[in-house]
């Protein structure tokens, strides 16, 4: 059991991860998302573009790269494709705190993860979560499935807060996604970096419509 994986991973990791939404929001407030089915329905869709083609494709590519400049590029074309003014801003703070955060953990230095923070110009969290596994030597394919589930995990908290849920409900969905996620991993296997940041337009419509809502409880 890896300890240090499974702590950068927690829900109680302080880098904000819960104060976004990522467009959640706009589809709650606009009544496309009212119940239990609907939660679930849409966290398929969003692990299947969003979290597939982006987060879980720029992790593997990272762990694939053969050097910084490398590295740069990955992060260079994630934040040129994200589109949505909240949601570019969400990626960079949360990697942003993600870095802050390890460092004051004050772990073994390491030399590729230190030349990334200074060199990078944007921080976007999964290509730091990327980096931060390959260079600490994080076993690959557990490095993919505990950020999947973190991610899965998060965005169903959010659902039960803003549908809102019963806690049981979020538990039943997520329970009921342990075969999707293989599946996902599965699909992993076969995508490369003309893939990357194959997203769904919806959500992108959604997560500018964001900072447009009358009343919001999350920042993206």
């Amino acid at each position: 059991m890896n300890f240090l994986l499974l702590q950068i991973n927690d829900a109680l990791f302080p880098i904000g991860n819960y104060t976004h939404s990522f467009g959640l929001e706009s589809y709650v407030q606009s009544g496309r998302i009212k119940n239990k089915y609907d939660a679930k329905d849409y966290l398929k869709a969003y692990l299947h573009t969003q979290v597939l083609h982006t987060d879980l494709l720029a992790i593997k590519l990272i762990q694939q790269s053969h050097s910084l400049e490398e590295i740069l590029e990955i992060e260079s074309i994630i934040a040129a494709a994200s589109v949505a003014k909240q949601v570019k801003s969400a990626i960079q703070k949360l990697g942003a705190r993600f870095i802050k955060t390890i460092q004051a953990m004050k772990l073994q230095q390491n030399a590729l993860f230190q030349s990334y923070t200074q060199a990078s110009i944007h921080h976007i969290y999964a290509v730091a979560y990327g980096v931060f596994c390959t260079s600490y030597q994080l076993n690959e394919q557990e490095c993919i499935q505990h950020y999947l589930y973190a991610q899965a995990s998060h965005t169903l908290t959010n659902c039960v807060k803003l549908i809102p849920l019963a806690q049981s409900d979020g538990q039943e969905i997520l329970a009921s996604l342990h075969e999707e996620f293989f599946i996902l991993c599965q699909k992993l296997t076969s995508l490369t970096k003309q893939d990357l940041c194959n997203s769904a337009i919806a959500s992108d419509i959604k997560a500018m419509q964001h900072q447009y809502l009358h009343t919001r409880l999350y920042m993206s």
